[in-house]
């Protein structure tokens, strides 16, 4: 397969290194479920909802929610991600800024800045991907770093294996690391649906299926 399809099958795990197509529509949502004994934190049902619109061929806007917690912190981003066109060959850079708020039970809702970059390659039968961010809070004044490591590889023209590393620094200032290897299916020209394993190797070290349905339109 060609560069351009592995760019294409790592946008739709949501790597930010190759901007969304001009007035094309991206929607990922899914969880976890099938939780390990014990499993809490950094793994627990985590429902996710993204949403990428190509607004032009240079700039990809969009929306990022999550639950972190114990599903007791809600955290949302609206979003811009633009290319950086300082690579040749099959390296791809883009930076992105995000504007947010995240909200919990015990605390004032909280205003959020966040910076990131991500790295991506085209593979001749899949991809790699870093994809890496600070989020500024606003109360607490704390830059906490995420970043995430992927590499995926195409079976045939319906079937995409990936496996990723999860890092960053949790909400109470912990560390955390889990995997996710994961398949996906190609349904149709619009919709995949993905079943993975994500499993903590920090904290509880427990671990879940994970089910996500990516959509583009």
């Amino acid at each position: 397969m060609t560069i351009l399809v592995m760019a294409g099958l790592a946008q739709m795990a949501q790597a930010g290194a190759w901007p969304r197509e001009k007035g094309q529509v991206f929607i990922a949502s899914g969880g976890n479920f099938l939780l390990s004994d014990g499993a809490e934190l950094p793994v627990h049902y985590d429902p996710t909802f993204y949403a990428e619109y190509g607004l032009s061929d240079r700039l990809t806007v969009g929306l990022d929610y999550h639950t972190a917690d114990r599903g007791r912190i809600n955290t949302g981003f609206v979003f811009a991600r633009f290319p950086l066109d300082i690579t040749t060959g099959p390296n791809r850079l883009a930076a992105g800024f995000a504007l947010g708020a995240r909200v919990d039970e015990f605390n004032p809702v909280e205003r959020l800045l966040r910076g990131s970059l991500s790295w991506g390659r085209g593979l001749e039968n899949g991809w790699l991907s870093i994809d890496a961010s600070a989020t500024y809070g606003t109360i607490d004044q704390m830059y906490r770093p995420k970043a995430d490591f992927t590499w995926g590889m195409n079976v045939n023209d319906r079937w995409t294996t990936a496996a990723q590393l999860q890092t960053g620094q949790g909400f109470n200032d912990d560390y955390y690391a889990k995997i996710n290897p994961s398949i996906s299916y190609r349904i149709n020209d619009h919709y995949r649906v993905s079943l993975g394993l994500v499993k903590a190797l920090t904290g509880d070290e427990g671990g879940a299926i994970k089910l996500d349905l990516w959509s583009t339109f």
